[in-house]
């Protein structure tokens, strides 16, 4: 059985180049960066080459040298089916469709297919602040159990993080299966909410949940305006 290298990434916010919307997305961090002596000493040290240092890392420069030119004379190298180096013309062409002094030539390096790798090759570990994360942790009504919520009574879900804001485009709803078997979703709206708690009046739309029902209660939640959305859900059975 192989061991999967361990690798750490942290979360960044930005958003959708295409719809705008703020998202979070996975930043790869804590690597160690090799040089090309090190590199060189790796290559030795694991048999992948033979020789003395110097002239190892001597080869490896000429061969890199070498690449460089071929990328400068117009040349396209694919090494390996792991690289491409190619040149590309940046700008655009004037109304006689010539080039102008405002393109350049830049060389560019490609990855091909044996250089890829699987995600599912690397043992992850996220390094983010999880505390900013909302989250439900219970819900139950006044006086109840946990994970139990009495019909015709308000009720309160802790966590963390559960600051509700409509104008951040902020939502919770429940949804449960009514006294006619029929999926039945409702749009709730805290009478309450703060980092630790949501407190909710028992809503006339839930009417309908018979006891022993099982309501789901799903949120998204931003933190702050423009935030990412922020998923979190919980259930809980209706009781008489």
């Amino acid at each position: 059985m192989s061991t999967k290298t361990p690798m750490k990434y942290r979360i960044v916010g930005g958003k959708n180049p295409k719809t705008g919307e703020p998202i979070k997305r996975p930043v790869i961090t804590e690597r160690e960066t090799y040089y090309i002596d090190k590199v060189v000493e790796y290559a030795i040290k694991n048999g992948y080459v033979r020789g003395q240092f110097h002239d190892m890392r001597g080869a490896l420069n000429g061969f890199i040298e070498a690449i460089e030119q071929l990328g400068r004379d117009g040349k396209c190298v694919n090494l390996n089916n792991w690289l491409r180096v190619h040149a590309e013309l940046t700008g655009t062409v004037d109304e006689t469709l010539q080039l102008t002094k405002a393109n350049e030539l830049r060389v560019c390096i490609t990855p091909l297919q044996d250089l890829k790798s699987d995600v599912a090759n690397f043992s992850w570990t996220n390094i983010a602040d999880l505390s900013l994360i909302a989250r439900f942790k219970t819900i139950s009504s006044s006086g109840g159990k946990n994970g139990e919520v009495k019909k015709n009574t308000g009720f309160t879900i802790t966590g963390a993080n559960l600051f509700y804001n409509n104008a951040w485009g902020d939502t919770v709803s429940v949804s449960f299966i009514n006294e006619d078997g029929e999926n039945t979703e409702v749009q709730l709206t805290p009478a309450e909410s703060s980092e630790s708690v949501m407190r909710f009046v028992w809503p006339e739309e839930l009417a309908t949940a018979p006891a022993g029902a099982t309501l789901e209660f799903k949120a998204t939640l931003h933190g702050e305006e423009g935030g990412a959305a922020c998923p979190t859900k919980i259930t809980a059975k209706v009781v008489a």
